[in-house]
């Protein structure tokens, strides 16, 4: 009689076990199949330096991927110490002698390419500006070509411009 008693009672044991098991690998969560979402901030590449022709003019020049709470990331171009050499001597971009400035590439990131643009009008030895948008605000690796071009500051011949050639960086965005 006992092992009748223990027949019966061992298949619905077993069914417990095998569920109670099952509970302890936890089902993954929507959030979890979506995307990591990416801190707001600027993630930059390389910071590069770029001598105009004859090396009278000078900008250093970083492109970053901005992002902001829930928004696809922007693409902004910036330069440091915009200046111009005159007389034995380095002075800052200025409003009587500004730097005019346009950037241009492509963004890619997970099988997804963006182009953007950017403009300015510097009239310090630091600015930015932003232009175009990635489709996607993933965490991961993205590659950011930049193709940097320049007249001026004071200087305002063509060959005195700063021209980059297109350059490639990678741009790490954790999670």
């Amino acid at each position: 009689m006992a092992r009748s008693v223990i027949r019966r009672l061992w298949k619905p044991v077993v069914a417990m076990m095998a569920l109670s098991v099952s509970f302890l690998a936890p089902a993954a969560t929507a959030a979890e199949h979506r995307a990591a979402a990416v801190p707001p901030g600027d993630y930059c590449g390389a910071q590069e330096s770029f001598y105009g022709g004859s090396q009278y003019t000078y900008a250093e020049v970083q492109v970053c991927l901005h992002f902001e709470d829930g928004g696809p990331p922007e693409v902004r171009v910036s330069t440091h110490n915009n200046s111009y050499y005159w007389g034995g001597a380095w002075y800052n971009a200025s409003a009587s002698y500004p730097a005019e400035w346009t950037a241009e590439g492509a963004v890619s990131k997970g099988g997804q390419t963006a182009n953007y643009s950017a403009a300015l009008r510097q009239e310090s030895a630091s600015g930015w500006a932003g232009g175009g948008q990635l489709p996607a605000g993933e965490c991961g690796a993205a590659t950011v070509t930049l193709s940097f071009h320049q007249r001026g500051p004071y200087w305002t011949g063509s060959e005195y411009d700063i021209d980059s050639g297109e350059r490639t960086y990678q741009v790490d965005v954790p999670c």
